[in-house]
């Protein structure tokens, strides 16, 4: 929406608001946008603010995921505007969220066969100032920042990603002040500082692929702590399936 008036994708895009939210102004930002929208669902994400990315970007991310898995990369995607509406409180997402998920999806599925974790690993993304984390069934991480201006100075809305070549880990100085305590958020483990992250700090860990998010799902259900995979890993030799309380995780050999 900060185009240009005549620009045809402002244009297209305040088109595209009249026809989803008639409480936008014709401009294109007045009106009051949220009368009647209460139980609108995911069309709640149809206000100026959120924008969509657009056939010229959508495209552009077509042939970067290409390329990436010619060469057989793995790949963090970074937006402002949220991707998943699953990471956010569900209207937050970009207009077009669900073109854009498609195309992270395609990709991953032309690799689901790789051995290696490739394809699309993470999304991370700000915009929603709540922050929130989520796991999709293409074991694509989306994680969304909360936003410095929720503490101001009392708060630690700031970290780390290291990233290897089986998981990455977010580290921050308070986590539930990055990425907020959410159902979905891996457990926080405690870390001392190293060379990158300068004294005692807070972590938690997402791995990569197929094997990595079951591994997950075992180690927090039995209250494991990371570092301690290699048990879980033992243990796996010996059953070829894990009954943790009531619920059955299955385990491949």
């Amino acid at each position: 929406m900060g185009l240009d008036a005549n620009d045809p994708r402002r244009i297209q895009s305040v088109e595209l608001l009249a026809k989803e939210n008639p409480n936008v102004d014709p401009s294109g930002a007045g009106g009051d946008w949220f009368v009647g929208m209460e139980n609108a669902g995911y069309k709640r994400r149809f206000v100026p603010y959120n924008g969509g990315f657009g056939s010229t970007q959508l495209s552009w991310l077509t042939e970067e995921l290409a390329d990436a898995g010619q060469c057989k990369q793995r790949v963090i995607v970074l937006s402002h505007v949220i991707v998943h509406p699953k990471a956010c409180g569900g209207g937050t997402m970009a207009w077009d969220y669900e073109e854009a998920l498609q195309i992270l999806y395609d990709h991953n599925s032309q690799r689901e066969d790789d051995e290696d974790g490739g394809g699309v690993v993470a999304v991370m993304c700000g915009h929603d100032h709540s922050g929130n984390y989520h796991c999709d069934e293409y074991n694509i991480h989306h994680i969304t920042y909360c936003s410095p201006l929720n503490k101001g100075e009392d708060g630690n809305a700031y970290g780390l990603v290291h990233v290897s070549d089986t998981q990455l880990e977010i580290r921050g100085v308070v986590m539930d002040d990055l990425i907020p305590d959410v159902e979905d958020r891996p457990d926080v483990v405690k870390r001392d500082g190293d060379d990158v992250s300068n004294g005692v700090c807070e972590g938690i860990v997402l791995p990569f692929g197929k094997e990595g998010k079951r591994l997950e799902v075992v180690m927090k259900k039995m209250g494991i702590q990371d570092g301690e995979e290699e048990d879980v890993k033992e243990e796996e030799k010996k059953e070829s399936e894990v009954l943790i309380g009531e619920q059955e995780v299955l385990v491949e050999e």
